[in-house]
């Protein structure tokens, strides 16, 4: 009876982000973590602290010989509510990377591991740094693979060449989500790349 009555007099909005709860509401409103991952360095800030994945068995063996070091850091899940992933390789050899092919080629990975219907749109990024990137931006869809139903997410992408090496982050929350564009919009803004010189 409460929970009609909130309904009824505040909306179901209200009843869902006050009452039962929202996943990224808390996400948004609960402490914040500022944190250096990888190497060449990405310090960033977070609703939680990322863990690390081992993900060299997910990269084909002669992509595997081009590398000298791979960090890979992530929170939830492709298919959760919010999703962060951050990522750093350092390159066995001196090699000037194309990010447009990069970028590409992170897409088509995404492809790899499930994402359908991918629009996204690239475009130059710079830090407040100035250091180069791209930030790629849209929505793409997964299965969920516990109710079998599809998924649609907004997805930034931001991609850096710097120290002989390669950073991304990508962060991803459900469509339409306000409390997730807050949390993403807020992650972004707090991105620093560590320099040969820092």
């Amino acid at each position: 009876a409460t929970t009609i009555y909130f309904i009824s007099t505040k909306g179901f909005a209200y009843v869902k982000d006050n009452v039962i709860g929202h996943a990224t509401k808390d996400l948004a409103e609960g402490e914040w973590v500022y944190s250096e991952y990888g190497d060449p360095g990405v310090r960033i800030e977070t609703p939680k602290v990322l863990k690390r994945q081992d993900i060299s068995n997910s990269l084909p063996k002669e992509t595997m010989a081009l590398i000298k070091d791979m960090n890979s850091f992530a929170y939830g899940s492709m298919t959760d509510h919010f999703y962060i992933n951050l990522g750093t390789i350092t390159y066995a050899k001196e090699t000037e990377m194309d990010l447009n092919q990069a970028y590409e080629g992170y897409l088509k990975t995404l492809e790899l591991r499930g994402a359908k219907n991918i629009f996204m749109k690239p475009e130059d990024f710079k830090t407040e740094q100035g250091i180069d990137g791209i930030r790629g931006y849209g929505t793409m869809s997964f299965i969920d693979p516990i109710q079998q139903k599809s998924i649609k997410v907004y997805c930034e992408i931001l991609l850096f060449r710097q120290a002989g090496g390669l950073q991304q982050i990508m962060v991803t929350h459900e469509e339409g989500d306000t409390y997730g564009q807050q949390i993403l919009e807020r992650i972004i803004n707090s991105v620093e790349l560590k320099t040969a010189q820092q």
